[in-house]
């Protein structure tokens, strides 16, 4: 059975490097292999690199992409704001339907992101977690239901490396809790509560974050009323399970005609 030609931008990182050797579970083969150009990995066979056998598939930069990159199917894109730009051009010209796990992009990137999907297929997501994507829908369905006399609280923990907070899945949680209940992510959410003053007002939603070890991932709401408390927890052991849900979300891409995806759109929910 022939495999599906894969792409993997940010290759060197942890994601990355999983990425490039769990694919074959997905029925993939790794063609291209893309890193920064002042990456110090430049040259590597992505396979060694990945802690699996030799790819033939040595880790270069966009700029270099070669031929095999014209017949990819897909590419997942694990790397940088800057990175992201640079494989959205590159996947716009050669047609190549684009996984994007890359947070921290901005209001300009979303704008080029919507006028790409006119061309090609473009899913992103802030986690690729099938268990995460399942509880922002079960968190949003609760904070419905239970009602405002219901406080709502966020606490998410990663491990220490991670330059961005809070994460990106938990402000994901964070916006579907205020649309499932009417709240402005602006003005009713908070991210630190101290000093004299710090009762908790109405409508309000605190995110706190912790940075700790080596921690891959925890995200838990909170539901607090008086006399009770609910709690929709996600609690990660292993990177592998982005991974596999980025593998699964780029094998259902390949298939799909231009436009925009999510995750709830590969889960059907």
């Amino acid at each position: 059975m022939s495999t599906i030609p894969l792409a993997v931008h940010g290759a060197s990182g942890r994601m990355g490097r999983r990425m490039v050797a769990l694919a074959p579970e997905f029925g993939f083969s790794v063609t291209s292999a893309f890193v920064s150009p002042s990456s110090p990995e430049l040259g590597r066979d992505a396979g060694e690199l990945a802690g699996v056998a030799a790819l033939g598939v040595p880790l270069t930069s966009l700029a270099t992409a070669s031929a095999a990159f014209m017949n990819t199917r897909v590419l997942i894109e694990v790397s940088s704001p800057a990175g992201m730009r640079h494989a959205l051009a590159a996947c716009r010209t050669a047609k190549v339907p684009m996984v994007i796990g890359t947070t921290g992009l901005s209001a300009e990137d979303q704008q080029a992101l919507a006028q790409a999907s006119l061309e090609i297929p473009i899913l992103q997501a802030t986690s690729f977690s099938l268990v995460v994507n399942v509880m922002w829908k079960l968190a949003a369905e609760a904070a419905r239901m239970l009602g405002p006399a219901y406080d709502i609280e966020v606490m998410e923990t990663h491990h220490r490396f991670k330059k961005d907070a809070p994460s990106g899945t938990a402000m994901t949680l964070v916006q579907k809790l205020c649309d499932a209940t009417g709240r402005n992510i602006h003005e009713d959410v908070v991210y630190t509560r101290a000093g004299h003053e710090a009762t908790r007002k109405p409508n309000e939603i605190t995110v706190q974050t912790l940075r700790l070890g080596d921690c891959p991932g925890e995200h838990t709401v909170y539901f607090g009323a008086p006399g009770e408390r609910m709690e929709i927890k996600h609690v990660s052991t292993t990177r592998d399970s982005y991974v596999l849900g980025a593998l699964r979300a780029a094998k259902w891409l390949a298939n799909q005609k231009p436009g925009r995806y999510s995750m709830a759109d590969v889960l059907g929910i």
